[in-house]
Formats: structure tokens, C-alpha cells, sequence
């Protein structure tokens, strides 16, 4: 029910997709016209040691490599921007860079996330249209407040998401087909992870824009709703990180990556329709899909009755 009536709101709702991919290219213009002068030196290094024109490589030739030679390629690109950071004489762009890219850049890009689900909200509600730019400036500073504790209590599962990725590439390397059936075991252990991490955070973001309770105390009620219908929203995440990333990796492979353009907010605006659902079905409240379609999802004490009731007939 929740995979089901996620995809009809994402029907219904789909020009929000578009206002997500003009928020992220101003997200990205900001980050050049800030980042710019710090970063051009570290873009000419990098690619004077052809790591962009090994990753194009890597890109074109994913399909009809073997994953050892797609993993190699991949690891010697690290290796060579190892090499360049540490030998380099821009030192301080690189950490400049890096605290933007790994923390700055990521919460600017979460902050999204709460004015889409309120626009999401008017719609499932009470067929409400919201203004998605209106709602970003309204809510500002509660969105900053959200990304930087989603940040932060996200943080654990992030570290192992990369252990992970690390992980599949050194085994990839290695080339013997035990290895590759390695690889194929921590490819599925990653997308379980990515998909714990989306359903245990599910509800954060709807407890803090509809409950309208502070950041712990939305996190807190967050916790709460997932515990009701867990088996649910964790089986619909992960179907969802299936769907996102085969979209993600097809669409970067035929299109050169432009396609991502679409495909990134695109997911973005999946999962805060999926973390609506999976709160109005928590909660047993009534939403709508369509104009003329309104659901009421039975409350976890009412699906607890019914099964008493089985028992005993």
C-alpha cells in the first residue's frame, strides 16, 4: 500500500520535480561562484593527471568492462588524487573543498527536503497547492535546523555506506569470481543499509513539518511511527533504492551523466513523497492521491485488533 500510493502522488505531484532540479542547479551555482576561485587550481592539477578523462572513460566502457577492470580503473583514479592531495601545494583549497563538499554542500542540498514535504502535505491533506519557493523561505531556519541534525544522527550510517563502497572496490580488484560473488554479497549488504537508514528516518521530516514539534521531539516521534509500521516502510525503502539506483546508474551511463540532472531530484522528491505515506500510514490518518481518491490506512492499534480477532475465530 505505501509502494503503491507513493508512486500515484509522485504521478499527481510530478512538476515538483522540477522545482527541485531549479533549486539544486541555483544550490550549484552558488557553489561555483563561492567555490570557484579555490577550487581552479585543484581542477587543473586533477586534470593534468587525466582523472576526469579516465572517469569519462570509466563511464563510457561500464557495461563491457569486467567488474575488476571497471574496480581497478576506479581505484587507480583514487589512488592518483591521493598522490595529487598529498604532493600538492594547495593544501588549504583541499580541505576548503572538502569541508564543502562533505558537509556544507549536503545539508544545503537536504534543506529542500522540508518545503517539498510541506507541499507534499497541502496536497495529501487537503488538496492545498503550496508554492515550493514560498514555502523554502518561510521555513528557513527550521530547515537549516532539520538538515544539520539529519546530518549528524545520519552520520554513522554514511561512514559505513563508504566503508562499503571501499570495501567493493578493493574485492572487485582481486578479479577471481569468489571475489565477484564478495562483491555481489556487499552490493546487496549496501542497499539493505541504504534502505535502513531511509526507514528509520522516514517520519523525521513529516513529525517536524506536520506535528510542528521541535527537531529532538519530531526525531523522537519519528522513532514511534516507524516502530508501528516497520515491516512496511522498510520493504517499500527497500524497493525504492532498487528503483533509484538502477534509474541513477542507467541514466548516468547512456547519457554521460546529464541525465542525472533529472534523475537526482527525481529521487529526492520519491523519498519525501515516500516519507509522507509512510507517516499518514503510521498514524492512521486520511490523504489524499488523486483529487477524488482519498485513503484511510488503518492505525496500528486497529491492524493489532484485527489480529486478535483472527486468533480467535
Amino acid at each position: 500500500m505505501i509502494f503503491r500510493n507513493t508512486f500515484r502522488l509522485i504521478i499527481t505531484n510530478f512538476s515538483l520535480v522540477w522545482k527541485l532540479l531549479c533549486y539544486y542547479f541555483i544550490c550549484f551555482v552558488i557553489t561555483l561562484l563561492f567555490c570557484g576561485a579555490v577550487a581552479y587550481p585543484i581542477l587543473a592539477e586533477l586534470n593534468s593527471a587525466n582523472v576526469f578523462s579516465n572517469l569519462l572513460s570509466l563511464i563510457n566502457n561500464f557495461f563491457v568492462s569486467t567488474p575488476a577492470q571497471t574496480a581497478t580503473t576506479f581505484e587507480s583514479v583514487g589512488q592518483t588524487i591521493n598522490g595529487i592531495i598529498s604532493s600538492s601545494n594547495y593544501t588549504f583549497n583541499y580541505i576548503f573543498i572538502g569541508i564543502f563538499v562533505f558537509f556544507i554542500f549536503p545539508v544545503m542540498f537536504d534543506m529542500a527536503v522540508v518545503p517539498a514535504g510541506e507541499v507534499v502535505y497541502g496536497y495529501m491533506a487537503t488538496q492545498t497547492k503550496y508554492s515550493f519557493s514560498g514555502r523554502y523561505f518561510k521555513s528557513f531556519l527550521k530547515s537549516l535546523k532539520f538538515s544539520l541534525t539529519r546530518y549528524f544522527v545520519t552520520l554513522p550510517f554514511n561512514i559505513i555506506l563508504l566503508f562499503l563502497v571501499y570495501a567493493m572496490v578493493k574485492v572487485a580488484t582481486m578479479g577471481n569470481i569468489l571475489y565477484i560473488l564478495l562483491v555481489v554479497l556487499l552490493l546487496g549488504v549496501l542497499i539493505l543499509t541504504l534502505a535502513l537508514r531511509s526507514a528509520l528516518f522516514s517520519c523525521f521530516a513529516p513529525s517536524y513539518d506536520i506535528v510542528n514539534k521541535d527537531v529532538f521531539s519530531a526525531l523522537k516521534e519519528n522513532f514511534k511511527c516507524v516502530k508501528n509500521k516497520f515491516g512496511s516502510i522498510f520493504s517499500t525503502s527497500i524497493l525504492l533504492v532498487l528503483i533509484c539506483f538502477a534509474l541513477n546508474l542507467i541514466f548516468a551511463v547512456f547519457t554521460l551523466t546529464v541525465g542525472l540532472l533529472v534523475t537526482i531530484p527525481f529521487t529526492v522528491f520519491m523519498f519525501v513523497v515516500f516519507q509522507m505515506v509512510s507517516f499518514f500510514s503510521a498514524e492512521g490518518e486520511r490523504y489524499y492521491i488523486y483529487t477524488d481518491t482519498l485513503i484511510k490506512p488503518k492505525t496500528f492499534e486497529e491492524t493489532q485488533d484485527v489480529e486478535r480477532l483472527k486468533f480467535l475465530i
